[in-house]
């Protein structure tokens, strides 16, 4: 059994996800292979960045709608690596609240 993610983030248009697992961030995107990038946990004083050799990821309060259902995320979240910028959200999902 895998240990739970340190944390993870999703996006959509297009489709992605990020998954934090001790020093290790995974990006998957459809028709792409995997990327695994080596990352550092930074934390400010509303901010918390995973960033390492080829990634940055910066998570800041949310709240954070997906664009695809009426969950709410607890915070947003946006992507650089070499083929751009991907936005989306992360953390706890809030299934009772639903996006005004």
């Amino acid at each position: 059994m895998r240990p739970a993610p340190d944390y993870r983030a999703i996006g959509t248009e297009p489709f992605w996800a990020v998954t934090v697992r001790g020093d290790a961030a995974t990006l998957e995107r459809p028709d792409h292979p995997p990327m695994r990038f080596a990352v550092a946990r930074h934390v400010e004083e509303r901010v918390i960045r995973y960033s390492g050799d080829g990634l940055a990821m910066t998570i800041s309060e949310g709240p954070c709608s997906d664009g695809m259902s009426d969950a709410v995320w607890r915070d947003r979240v946006a992507v650089a690596f070499g083929d751009g910028v991907l936005k989306g959200c992360g953390g706890e999902r809030d299934e009772g609240q639903s996006t005004p």
